[in-house]
């Protein structure tokens, strides 16, 4: 809708990096917000969130490079002209979780409920650079819909600038995302357990996205009857799903918010503690 957000002489800003920028930093910020209220230390939390933002980076584009490598193949120098463009969005979560299982592994090793509050305190941070990335699709053309008439359907451009009747998929993503942002919002502090608040909206936003994909008129990699980015949308779901039900048995209920990891006890103190003789056991 507006690629270019403004001009000065030879010299344009692009709508679509500006909105990415700003969902990036005040993501950062509400990481950092997080990271004190459920870790107490906002600075780790900050930290994590610029390593997830390089490892993204590097993820995404080793997704981009693997699922075109036929067009790399032949110029492989060009996987390394980032500035041209072309990054996978699973590329960049599935290195993103690696990033923040390391992260977390290093800082608390015996904990792993340590490392669901480090994914919980990004999750609203996450949901919220989504949601602007969304918008920045919309305003530059990416993630274009399907043409076709009727409900749903308005006219816009896709990424090269042509103008026609499609499914407003980008709308249709941004309004998804910000819903998705809002309810995260209004539940903190409400999740039962660590992680569920970032597995639950891993398994709602690509279960959502496995329909969206439907709807969009892009070129894409297919695997039968399915675009390729489905295939993995799915299996995220499948794969919080499966986490939830196993942290719902595994781990304990999520600790005191005025309580730090290191004042929280251990989960075997008390059974270690020698037990109290009882009244006139003495004598």
């Amino acid at each position: 809708m507006y690629p270019t957000l403004f001009t000065i002489g030879r010299f344009s800003i692009s709508t679509y990096t500006v909105l990415l920028d700003l969902g990036l930093i005040l993501g950062l910020v509400l990481a950092y917000s997080e990271g004190k209220r459920l870790l107490r230390d906002g600075e780790s939390v900050l930290d994590l969130g610029l390593w997830l933002v390089l490892g993204g980076i590097a993820g995404g584009r080793a997704g981009f490079v693997v699922a075109n490598w036929s067009v790399f193949a032949e110029d492989w120098v060009r996987t390394l002209r980032i500035w041209e463009g072309g990054l996978s969005f699973h590329g960049a979560f599935v290195a993103g979780l690696v990033v923040m299982a390391v992260f977390a592994g290093f800082r608390y090793r015996e904990r792993l409920a340590s490392t669901w509050l480090y994914a919980d305190a990004i999750t609203p941070g996450l949901a919220l650079g989504i949601t602007f990335g969304w918008a920045a699709c919309l305003m530059g053309g990416c993630a274009y819909g399907a043409l076709g008439q009727g409900f749903g359907h308005a006219f816009l451009p896709d990424i090269y600038g042509v103008e026609a009747y499609r499914f407003a998929t980008q709308a249709a993503g941004l309004a998804f995302a910000l819903l998705l942002f809002v309810g995260l919002w209004l539940l903190r502090g409400r999740w039962p357990f660590p992680g569920a608040s970032f597995l639950t909206y891993v398994l709602v936003y690509f279960a959502g996205h496995v329909f969206l994909e439907f709807t969009r008129g892009d070129e894409a990699p297919y695997l039968g009857a399915l675009r390729l980015s489905q295939v993995f949308d799915l299996a995220f779901v499948l794969a919080a799903g499966l986490g939830l039900l196993a942290l719902w048995w595994a781990l304990p209920p999520q600790p005191d918010p005025g309580q730090t990891l290191e004042e929280a006890p251990a989960p075997d103190q008390e059974a270690a503690a020698p037990a109290r003789p009882e009244a006139g056991a003495e004598g």
